[in-house]
C-alpha cells in the first residue's frame, strides 16, 4: 500500500469521525434512490417549523448545507475540487444546490442520495429519516423554494 494511499483511508477515516462532508462531483449518480416517504419531519434546520407554513431554502435548508457541508464545500476545503460549493451566500448557494435535485422525483434527487452517503466519498451526513434530511426531501417536493 503506497503511502498516498495510507494517507487517504486514514483522512477519510477522520472525516467520517467528524462528521465529513458530501462529495457531489465523485461517484456515479444513483439511479431511483430510495430517499424515504418524506412523511413527518421539521421545517427548519434546527428542528422547528418553517413559519409560513412552506419550506424554503433560505430559511429552512440553507442553514442544514452550510452547516454541514460547507467545511468542505468551499474555495480551499477538503471538497473544493467537485461541482458542489457553498459560499455561504443563500441566493449563490440556492444556484450551486438545485444543480444536484431533480423536482419530479425528489426522492431520487442527487443532493438526498449524496447526503446520505449513496456515492458519496465522506460517508453518511444526514441519513434517510433524520430531520435534516426530511427536511431537504420536503424542500424539494414542495417545489424548492428559494
Amino acid at each position: 500500500m503506497t503511502s498516498e494511499r495510507l494517507t487517504r483511508i486514514v483522512c477519510a477515516a477522520l472525516l467520517g469521525l467528524a462528521g465529513a462532508c458530501a462529495d457531489f462531483s465523485r461517484g456515479p449518480a444513483p439511479a431511483g434512490v430510495d430517499g424515504g416517504a418524506g412523511q413527518g419531519g421539521s421545517g427548519g434546520s434546527d428542528g422547528s417549523p418553517s413559519t409560513d407554513g412552506g419550506t424554503s431554502f433560505a430559511s429552512d435548508v440553507h442553514g442544514i448545507l452550510t452547516g454541514s457541508c460547507m467545511r468542505c464545500h468551499s474555495d480551499g476545503g477538503e471538497a473544493s475540487d467537485t461541482t458542489f460549493l457553498l459560499t455561504g451566500d443563500a441566493t449563490a448557494d440556492l444556484e450551486a444546490t438545485t444543480r444536484f435535485i431533480d423536482l419530479n422525483a425528489p426522492a431520487a434527487s442527487r443532493l438526498l442520495a449524496k447526503m446520505s452517503g449513496n456515492g458519496h466519498g465522506g460517508g453518511t451526513v444526514y441519513a434517510a429519516g433524520t430531520p435534516e434530511y426530511e427536511t431537504v426531501l420536503r424542500w424539494i417536493q414542495e417545489g424548492a423554494r428559494p
